[in-house]
């Protein structure tokens, strides 16, 4: 059982007036619940920092979804879900026509051996 002693008198004060009112049983329910939402908002805070990092070109995909405790398909869903495109890192503009031409090309090459199979 987790035991928690309030060193705040003011603290103390605030915890046994929300049990007092009814809100909750005892003051372990209500610590329970503290802490629950601690997680959570910690999770939160820890997820919108990775995604402003991400945005911000600071760290990668792999690494926001490190810092925010998830793995990175989960992370890529939220992503795509708050309507956030994936950073495609290029060297260069160069870097990146030639891989345009490239893939060009291969679609080109492709198209002609279909044709020629029928």
């Amino acid at each position: 059982m987790l035991r928690i002693e309030i060193q705040s008198p003011d603290l103390e004060k605030e915890v046994n007036a929300l049990i007092g009112v009814g809100l909750y049983p005892d003051s372990h329910t209500l610590i329970v619940d503290a802490l629950e939402k601690l997680v959570r908002n910690k999770k939160k805070s820890r997820l919108d920092a990775a995604i402003q990092l991400y945005q911000a070109g600071e760290v990668t995909l792999g690494r926001a979804s490190e810092l925010a405790g998830m793995h990175r398909f989960e992370f890529k869903s939220i992503l795509k879900a708050r309507g956030i495109s994936k950073i495609v890192e290029v060297g260069s503009v160069e870097k990146l026509k030639e891989g345009v031409s490239l893939i060009k090309s291969f679609h080109r090459e492709n198209e002609k051996t279909e044709d020629c199979k029928l």
